[in-house]
């Protein structure tokens, strides 16, 4: 059912167990768009839609909804302003902006309100996989045991204002090499990281890179954007006093987990979008663990040496210990940031792919998938107990019997270039 601008609230009567969306837009046009396709969903959802703010309030006073779905430009009320209201009254609700591409600054400076903003023209399909897939991911993010543990931390890193100028340059209609080099230099440790990730043996280089035009070249475009939201997280953390746990040994595994996942996407040849997120998940995965160690470095070391005395997978350990584990930390704020779904759900789930609902080929998938190889080939002790592949999920997926060629195609990649 749709409620339209001006019904009256009694019209809005959902009795059914499916799930609630509200879009809100003060184009009539996009909301009949959007009213099409929600019902291709199969009836999956129950819909309702207003042209303004203060009515969405009024809407959302009377019936609870799932999702909650604005526009970010709309008279007396924008998205921003809305989805403010939504998170204050409506804490359970999720939340997502569509945007202008010249709107994503101001949206970086309140992600607090909103835990997704895509980007105009949406594509019906990227909406409809956020929309399905947000439930879940957002169930989890707001469990209370991890919404207690991150209220213990101290600080959160800020979201980079660089990582923002990046993506509006690669979402020019002309992106160029020196438009990003020139970007990239701005931020002296972005620069540092771009070097270092370029003269490393990952891309295997028979010539030293010193410029930031030549790493932006060798490591891509689309590249340089990971790097720059990985460089400015890591860089809170260089400073970690936790026995047998180094900052430096988790910025040298996303390395290598993210080469991996590269690799195994490009075998399978899948698109530079979905790669991205892949490689820019499997970097980010291990945050939490950095933001544990550096707000609760006792508690932490307790978790180290369970995970070591007990043989325990780490986040086994920190369940037992924190409350919730590092996957779910650095998956709260990269939801808090706005990321896309692909990535914070492989952050979420990577070591569990199965608790999520995806099944599909994605980079959950592969995120999984790499970092249980890392952990074959490179073995981190600090890391508790290796985790396992799930290939149950994998078999579910139809690419478990993929894994062996994958682990000898990785295996040969690394030992060329070392």
């Amino acid at each position: 059912m749709t409620l339209c601008p001006g019904q009256i609230s009694e019209d809005l009567k959902f009795t059914s167990m499916k799930k609630h969306i509200l879009f809100v837009d003060d184009d009539p046009l996009l909301l009949e768009f959007y009213a099409a396709m929600m019902d291709k969903l199969d009836g999956q959802w129950e819909i309702a839609s207003t042209d303004n703010g203060a009515r969405a309030l009024e809407i959302l006073a009377e019936t609870k909804f799932d999702v909650v779905v604005s526009d970010m430009r709309m008279p007396n009320m924008n998205g921003i302003q809305l989805m403010r209201e939504v998170r204050r009254l409506h804490p359970h609700t999720s939340r997502i902006i569509i945007s202008g591409a010249g709107d994503q600054e101001e949206i970086a400076r309140s992600l607090e309100s909103t835990h997704q903003f895509l980007t105009k023209p949406v594509k019906s399909s990227e909406l409809v996989a956020t929309i399905s897939r947000i439930g879940k991911l957002d169930a989890y993010l707001l469990n209370e045991n991890l919404k207690a543990l991150v209220g213990r931390l101290n600080s959160l890193p800020s979201f980079p204002s660089v990582y923002l100028q990046i993506n509006r340059e690669l979402g020019s209609a002309d992106p160029s090499i020196e438009n990003i080099a020139d970007i990239a230099v701005q931020d002296p440790g972005l620069t540092a990281k771009m070097l270092q990730v370029a003269n490393s043996a990952a891309f295997g280089l028979a010539h030293k890179v010193s410029s930031p035009f030549d790493a932006v070249q060798f490591i891509g475009l689309n590249a340089v954007r990971s790097i720059a939201l990985s460089a400015h997280v890591f860089r809170d953390f260089d400073k970690i006093e936790v026995k047998k746990f180094s900052a430096l040994q988790v910025w040298t595994d996303a390395l290598r987990c993210a080469r991996i996942t590269r690799q195994i996407m490009r075998l399978e040849k899948i698109d530079e979008d979905a790669t991205e997120d892949a490689c820019t998940a499997a970097m980010l995965r291990n945050v939490g663990k950095l933001m544990l160690a550096k707000n609760l470095p006792e508690q932490f070391q307790q978790v180290i040496t369970l995970a070591a005395a007990e043989n325990l997978p780490l986040s086994e350990a920190e369940q037992k210990i924190l409350g919730a584990g590092h996957p779910a930390v650095a998956a709260y704020l990269f939801g808090l940031w706005g990321l896309a779904t692909p990535m914070v759900e492989a952050v979420a789930f990577h070591l569990q792919p199965a608790e999520s609902e995806t099944r599909t080929f994605s980079p959950l998938a592969v995120v999984h998938i790499a970092h249980a190889l890392a952990g074959e080939l490179w073995p981190d002790k600090s890391a508790g107990k290796p985790t396992e592949l799930d290939h149950d999920y994998l078999a579910t997926i139809g690419v478990d019997h993929q894994l062996d060629r994958w682990r000898t195609e990785i295996e040969k990649l690394f030992e060329k270039n070392e």
